[in-house]
């Protein structure tokens, strides 16, 4: 045997041991992950897309009061409606604003602001707001159903009076959405 040919056996020798004794070192654990998910009944409401009450750009003095609308979609999923003497409709109530005075919603430009003001119904005469709050109340929705969605539509208006010598802006607002179920 020549000596090239014990040298390549040795190298050999030493590359298969070396790899034996890494699979024999290498030790796994194992553990366990805990997968959940529940689904529970409940109601949202969300504005429908690109939904904002704008009442758009006004140059000067409007010759009518601005009004405009938006609409929501309540949804409900595993929801079952109250039944009996005692039973109470879901309900949707609009808070007042970040800029309100008291119960007076407000858009805000800096620190100049325009009144407006929500309402249930596109004759303006039903104030919107929170229960037990201020003139108006929430929104009853009756035939709330699981998954049909229902449209409700927000009416808002600006009186004319009211941007009568009001600093050019953008003026807004956020009202808070809450939903009673």
């Amino acid at each position: 045997m020549s000596t090239k040919t014990l040298r390549l056996a040795a190298a050999l020798f030493v590359v298969a041991a070396t790899s034996s004794a890494g699979s024999a070192l290498a030790t796994s654990q194992t553990s366990e992950l805990n997968v959940r998910l529940e689904i529970q009944s409940g109601c949202t409401a969300n504005l429908l897309e690109g939904a904002t009450l704008d009442f758009g750009q006004v140059a000067g003095t409007p010759t009518n009061d601005i009004q405009r609308s938006a609409r929501v979609s309540v949804s409900c999923s595993g929801y079952k409606p109250a039944t009996g003497p005692a039973a109470v409709a879901p309900t949707l109530g609009l808070g007042y604003g970040l800029h309100a005075d008291g119960n007076q919603r407000n858009v805000q430009s800096g620190t100049n602001k325009v009144p407006y003001s929500l309402y249930k119904n596109g004759y303006y005469g039903d104030a919107w707001g929170l229960a037990g709050t201020g003139s108006g109340g929430p929104l009853t929705i009756n035939n709330l159903t699981n998954d049909t969605p229902q449209e409700v539509t927000i009416y808002g208006v600006v009186k004319k009076s009211d941007i009568t010598s009001k600093p050019v802006g953008v003026y807004t607002d956020t009202v808070q959405i809450v939903l009673t179920y």
